[in-house]
């Protein structure tokens, strides 16, 4: 195939392009590109019209890697993709007031579903009126921003950074309104915004001036393989923009930042980080208050991907080393990562890399692959050490037959919530209950001391976060009764993972996850000492069903057991008929958690029934000895969660 054809099937590929305009553009490109000159640059080829290989004049960069990349009129590039011509990302430009802009852009992830960015999806505003304090005649926005700054515990500059005179409007009479514009991340079905599914906001960006690294707010609600493909594209337009003019150093910057060790690694990836002479890196990275003095500058070799259709496999490679495979169509969304022998790879599915193949390693199954020469990738020839075998596979917690699952669906198995004025839906909700149950758990004195005693648990209706209400540390019996197939098979790799990790396998031999229809009637004909439910949000109009279902769970609970439940407000009136003593309740409205939720999507809204209870049922003629915390403790807690002694909620 010529080059010029090979380029050609890469623009016109199918699937490609969705946007209007670049299909109108791609379509002036293809005829051009025969009569396109070509000059070779630091190992790349630059394809260029106009005798001169200029940013302006240059239509397409084939890089030393074999990715392509083409672009505009402008000099943005529309379209990125691998040597095939797979595509990797799009992104569409348009003009306002005489300056470039990103409109939207789309990333294609490795297991081929896409997620998307959408500048300025969001404008919040909110009113504040400072005319009762005293000298506010003379108070100077710069004022506003320093008291700003003292409540939200966040760096003046950073909400210098955020918050300019633009977004700070005095309407007279020292009143103000206050504006604060976010971009928005959406999972794209079919690869098309006019399917998008809401994901995040991220704070607002200078695309076409690339000018700080943001992190999408709602991490744990993104698709598998969404922050690699986002920072493909952030590296990508960063190196295109730097060909241009010299650009100053990018910093993560947020109000507050969200560091993590898994975020220090993907910038990583991407970038290099830098610290003020003197101090340490990632100590400055993990404090909210240091993170933007971390300058990160772009690799020269970040990670390049590469699609394989005919052995359906995506490969990461950067620099030659082989860190991960995914393969396309897999239930399972746990790739395969190459971790050389230092630590254990999720679920135990391992890359081993050979002199000219590399071996897909899970259990038992084998798969071997022979390197493509486009990909890159440097032999092994040392053969890492494999870690110990684990006493039994996260299959197990399904008697050894996990259920079928739906591919597609178990890469949306994350918290979804609504971009605006809208209720969350219970599943997302989940993980906000559970960190209030931890809370719970912490608050209630002797807490600790009398679940020790628990040996059997029931898990029903907490399908998003089933491996989270399994504590790890004590050998127990848990029932886990599930529905969603997708989210039961995640949570059993994730609480697997989780007890390897911690060396407490062994403890989570009884555990079984089993299907909500088969086995129902059996779970509730046992005695438990402890019950997780959630009523669902479809019987809480119905008080006929709920009150059927607090007989069952109270039919199930020992003398002395406790229940944490989940269901509408009105049921507490038959807890003292039915024997059971509220210990401690809060409106889920009013729950710490959601309300740190909504500093991140302030329009998000609860039925105002939903409540979380925390109830006993005791014996006869004996005295509660736990004491309900102060409504205080509840309601004014603001600051970091505990979490239970056993496993976290998942990510």
């Amino acid at each position: 195939m010529k080059k010029t054809e090979k380029l050609i099937n890469a623009l016109m590929g199918e699937g490609s392009l969705t946007f209007a305009s670049n299909l109108e553009y791609a379509t002036e490109l293809e005829k051009k590109i025969p009569n396109l000159e070509t000059q070779e640059l630091d190992g790349s080829t630059l394809w260029f019209e106009n005798g001169s290989a200029s940013v302006a004049n240059t239509r397409v960069i084939v890089n030393s890697t074999g990715h392509i990349v083409f672009f505009n009129e402008e000099g943005r590039r529309f379209l990125c993709t691998d040597p095939n011509g797979q595509p990797l990302h799009e992104a569409l430009w348009t003009e306002n007031n005489g300056k470039i802009q990103l409109a939207q852009a789309r990333m294609q992830l490795d297991n081929k579903q896409w997620v998307g960015i959408k500048p300025c999806a969001k404008t919040f505003q909110t009113q504040i009126d400072i005319s009762s304090h005293d000298g506010w005649e003379k108070m100077t926005l710069d004022n506003l921003r320093e008291k700003a700054a003292e409540a939200w515990r966040v760096p003046l500059s950073e909400v210098k950074y955020f918050y300019d005179d633009e977004n700070m409007i005095h309407q007279g009479d020292g009143k103000y309104n206050i504006q604060l514009v976010k971009d928005g991340l959406y999972a794209l079905h079919e690869g098309s915004f006019d399917k998008s599914l809401f994901i995040s906001f991220m704070f607002r960006v200078n695309w076409a001036r690339l000018d700080l690294i943001p992190v999408v707010e709602l991490f744990q609600s993104t698709l598998p393989g969404t922050g690699g493909a986002v920072f493909e594209f952030i590296w990508g337009i960063y190196q295109d923009q730097i060909r241009e003019e010299k650009l100053p150093t990018l910093r993560y910057r947020g109000l507050p930042t969200y560091p993590s060790k898994e975020a220090f690694n993907i910038f990583s990836a991407f970038f290099v980080p830098e610290a003020p002479e003197g101090k340490d890196i990632k100590k400055l990275f993990m404090d909210p208050m240091t993170s933007h003095e971390v300058t990160w500058t772009p690799q020269k070799h970040a990670p390049v991907r590469y699609f394989d259709d005919t052995q359906k496999i995506a490969v990461t490679v950067q620099d030659g080393y082989l860190y991960k495979v995914t393969s396309f169509d897999d239930p399972i969304t746990f790739p395969y990562t190459n971790c050389g022998g230092v630590r254990r790879p999720p679920i135990e599915r391992q890359v081993q890399v050979g002199t000219q193949s590399f071996t897909l390693l899970e259990g038992e199954l084998a798969r071997e692959v022979v390197f493509e020469p486009i990909w890159g990738i440097r032999p092994q020839t040392t053969v890492p050490k494999l870690p110990a075998k684990p006493p039994f596979t996260w299959k197990w917690f399904f008697n050894g037959e996990p259920p079928m699952v739906d591919p597609v669906k178990a890469q949306y198995t994350v918290p979804f919530y609504p971009e605006g004025a809208a209720d969350i839906d219970e599943s997302s909700l989940q993980p906000m209950v559970l960190d209030q149950i931890f809370y719970y758990m912490e608050m209630a004195p002797a807490m600790a001391h009398r679940l020790e005693k628990i040996d059997k648990v029931l898990i029903h209706t907490f399908d998003t976060v089933l491996a989270g209400c399994i504590d790890c540390t004590k050998e127990r019996e848990y029932t886990v009764l599930y529905s969603d197939p997708e989210f039961a098979q995640k949570n059993a790799q994730l609480l697997w993972n989780f007890a390897l990790a911690k060396d407490q396998l062994l403890n989570l031999q009884k555990v079984s996850f089993l299907p909500e229809k088969d086995h129902i009637a059996h779970a509730y004909s046992n005695k438990y000492g402890l019950i997780f439910k959630w009523i669902p949000f479809m019987y809480h109009p119905d008080r006929e069903a709920c009150e059927n279902m607090l007989k069952a769970l109270i039919g199930s609970l020992l003398p002395d057991g406790y229940i944490f439940l989940v269901g509408p407000r009105p049921l507490e009136g038959l807890f003292e008929h039915y024997g059971l003593e509220k210990l401690y309740n809060d409106p889920v409205y009013n729950m710490p958690f959601f309300r740190q939720h909504l500093k991140m999507c302030p329009e998000n809204q609860v039925h105002p029934d939903l409540c979380v209870f925390l109830l006993e049922k005791k014996a006869p003629e004996e005295k509660n000895i736990i004491q309900p915390a102060s409504d205080q403790a509840t309601s004014e807690f603001d600051g970091n969660v505990p979490q239970m002694r056993g496993f976290k909620r998942p990510n």
